[in-house]
């Protein structure tokens, strides 16, 4: 498969469609609307000598989760990837973005479909985070989520404004 085909297919596993994540039973949880790849401002950590694998790019998010009740808890992450990597090659910026993106929202559709009232805002968040590294992993090799974000980079925070009709994070 040529990396064209690879990108495609990986953001065909990522998965850029995005249902409501309310939660049923009275109480709904919304993040507001879906992650775009403008969320994820990469920075340049570790800086991609030559042609072989290597260099390293990091972002940060705090993205707010609200319920209708009034709770808001704001699910801090970071999200990190080779320059260069042994399977892919090159990973422009605008590839990181788009996956970082479309994996982020198939993760968070995952997570909070499951999510209930009962369900406390602080373990969906870590469930989302858990399960967000293993998609972007099988999307990018060596890209990770980190639960805390990298040193000297500043999060982009995602604040939501209440329900939608678009979707939800």
């Amino acid at each position: 498969m040529g990396v064209s085909g690879f990108w495609k297919a990986a953001v065909t596993l990522c998965g850029v469609a995005l249902s409501s994540a309310c939660a049923t039973g009275g109480s709904a949880t919304y993040v507001e609307g879906a992650l775009r790849p403008r969320h994820f401002v990469f920075h340049e950590v570790v800086k991609q000598r030559g042609k072989k694998p290597g260099g390293w790019m990091a972002a940060c998010l705090h993205v707010g989760i609200a319920r209708d009740t009034g709770e808001l808890l704001y699910c801090k992450f970071g999200v990190e990837m080779p320059i260069v990597n042994g399977a892919q090659g090159a990973i422009s910026m605008e590839q990181a973005q788009s996956l970082s993106a479309s994996c982020a929202n198939q993760a968070a559709r995952t997570t909070f479909s499951g999510a209930t009232p009962a369900t406390p805002i602080g373990i969906a968040c870590e469930e989302f985070k858990t399960f967000y590294d293993l998609t972007l992993k099988a999307a990018i090799d060596g890209a990770r989520v980190t639960k805390v974000c990298a040193m000297g980079i500043k999060p982009v925070v995602v604040t939501p404004s209440g329900p939608t009709t678009s979707g939800g994070m």
